[in-house]
């Protein structure tokens, strides 16, 4: 057998799984790429970085004793938040109130108008509008009788805009919950269609049917004439009514699933929609639309990068598009009743306290995109990447070694995870201290916590063993509860975690195409702060096959993450670059 010098093993800049493993050419799960010159260059050098996507943290600070995500919108310091047949209200501590019933489980559109104080919508597609206004409880609307059912609400310039399903498309009155039978319009342009959604973006009205979309301009029709009229008709209808998003205050970058299967961007200004999904992403589209899956967008934006999402209601993976690069890469989550990884577990989006806050799939947390944290709201977040076939390394050539360049010195000594003490009681039972706080996700029963800043119950001060009692409770051992809680506290988790002190890759190879990976072999990412080794090494991984061989790339230590480049060679004192 020859010799092989050292070799490129290439990882794509998007996400390229390919319809069977055998044509992938890479997976890019749980992170994304980011140029580190041009943006073009596939591999070598220090040219691009593979960074792991930003954790999910929990915004309540106490149970909001719901469940199934529905929508949310940010309203005069309260964010307004949907979920099965209820609706709620999120203030900026994390304190959840329940206002009362608004039917149905599926996504919602809400809108709210600029009356003093403001009348909040929210349209259910299956059980029609519902009005609140100044936190009250919510009640049906159907505008004195003369707004029919209406499956989405959008407000521009004064005005609610109420999409039909027979694509008609009603006003109410300007900051007004006032409708009038003959302010309305309808989406003509093609008859064999429904009406899917309005929203409202760019200046225009957008009204979208699952065959086309008509953009309306506001010319100050007067009443009880329709304030807008058409201006455009384009073919790109909405194949379900929660396939878009991009449109929420602050993200401003319009996108949608077409009834092609694909995905189409409109930039603000822009009334020319371009595709920006790939083939594997449009075959994954049709494949779940046509099982009955119900597709999901929502959008965030996080150190400055505009994501937006696409999830399935029972689908097994999301797909994230960064406006930043133009590149796409997978999301998934680890389900907490199976075990596996399933879906992201992030639901829609809204800007809300400087953040994005979004719902939780698998539980009823409202939760928001953290780049502190590097897991899913305390549950294991699969950092992956998959290189396409190395197929310039000849069938039967010895891989002697293969190195991968990681960014080293990532550890974590302690956890420091810091919880905000809410409360103190005395446990029952037992009359030990029970201290509420805003979330227990990132700690576990035996944890060390300091305890400080607490007043009235001051004897919770100090450093204690844990016991965890749910997702907002902590018992401290050997302590008896005397004090009422007057207010204030911190609780700091100062326990040595071995999976972040000395985080660990593990790296596997296929010689099949994917079908079949090797044993992992684990790799140190390095001590805290100590980053004596510049790569990662494997050796004497056995003979390629005629596929070429592909590599595999796994962390799941919440610890930062990041991927320069790798070789492979057939000399086993070869080094890459």
């Amino acid at each position: 057998m020859g010799t092989q010098p050292g070799i490129p093993i290439r990882f794509p800049l998007s996400s390229f799984p390919g319809a069977t493993s055998q044509e992938a050419g890479g997976r890019v799960y749980n992170c994304y790429s980011e140029p580190l010159d041009d943006g073009q260059v596939r591999s070598g050098p220090a040219q691009a970085v593979w960074r792991r996507s930003a954790g999910l943290s929990q915004f309540n600070s106490i149970a909001t004793g719901q469940t199934i995500y529905r929508g949310g919108l940010i309203v005069q310091g309260l964010s307004y938040e949907v979920f099965n047949n209820n609706l709620s209200t999120v203030d900026v501590t994390g304190s959840v109130s329940s206002l009362g019933t608004v039917l149905g489980s599926k996504k919602v559109s809400i809108a709210r108008d600029q009356a003093n104080p403001p009348h909040v919508v929210i349209v259910d597609p299956d059980n029609g509008a519902f009005q609140t206004t100044g936190g009250a409880a919510p009640s049906p609307y159907t505008g004195a009788g003369n707004l029919p059912q209406p499956n989405s609400v959008t407000f521009q310039d004064g005005y609610f805009f109420f999409g039909i399903a027979d694509s008609r498309v009603f006003a109410s009155g300007i900051n007004a919950l006032t409708q009038n039978t003959q302010t309305f319009i309808t989406l003509q342009a093609k008859s064999d269609v429904v009406g899917q959604r309005v929203i409202a973006y760019s200046g225009v009205l957008w009204g979208f049917t699952s065959g086309h979309v008509e953009i309306w301009q506001d010319t100050a029709q007067p009443p009880p004439g329709f304030p807008y009229s058409r201006s455009m008709v384009l073919p790109f209808g909405l194949i379900a009514p929660n396939a878009i998003a991009g449109f929420e205050t602050g993200f401003d970058a319009l996108f949608w699933v077409a009834q092609d299967f694909g995905v189409y961007y409109v930039p603000v200004g822009s009334f020319q929609p371009q595709k920006v999904s790939p083939p594997d992403l449009d075959r994954f589209i049709e494949n779940e639309v046509r099982n009955g899956r119900q597709l999901e967008a929502g959008c965030y934006i996080i150190q400055g990068k505009k994501f937006w999402v696409l999830t399935t209601s029972t689908g097994s993976v999301s797909w994230e598009f960064n406006l930043g690069t133009g590149k796409w890469n997978e999301r998934g989550s680890l389900s907490l009743t199976t075990g596996a990884q399933t879906h992201w577990r992030g639901s829609g989006g809204h800007p809300a306290f400087n953040k994005w806050l979004m719902g939780d799939y698998q539980t009823g947390n409202i939760l928001y995109p953290d780049d502190t944290v590097y897991d899913d709201n305390g549950a294991p977040q699969l950092w992956r990447l998959e290189s396409g076939p190395v197929n310039d390394f000849p069938n039967q050539i010895r891989i002697a070694r293969a190195d991968f360049n990681f960014v080293f010195g990532v550890g974590d000594a302690v956890k420091n995870t810091v919880m905000t003490v809410l409360g103190a009681t005395a446990a029952p039972g037992t009359g030990l201290i029970r201290l509420q706080v805003n979330s227990t996700a990132r700690t576990a029963n035996g944890d060390q916590v300091n305890v400080s800043g607490i007043t009235g119950t001051t004897e919770a001060n100090g450093t204690f063993m844990m016991q965890v009692v749910d997702g907002f409770n902590i018992d401290l051992r050997s302590t008896t509860f005397v004090h009422p809680y007057t207010g204030g506290g911190v609780a700091v988790d100062v326990t040595q975690a071995p999976n972040i002190v000395n985080p660990q890759v593990a790296i596997s190879t296929s010689k099949d195409g994917g079908f079949n990976w090797g044993n992992p072999l684990l790799r140190s990412l390095g001590l805290q702060a100590r980053a004596q080794r510049v790569r990662a090494s494997v050796k004497s991984m056995g003979l390629s096959g005629p596929m070429g061989n592909k590599w595999r790339l796994d962390v799941t230590d919440p610890v930062y993450t990041a991927f320069l480049n790798a070789t492979q060679a057939s000399d086993p004192k070869y080094v890459g670059d």
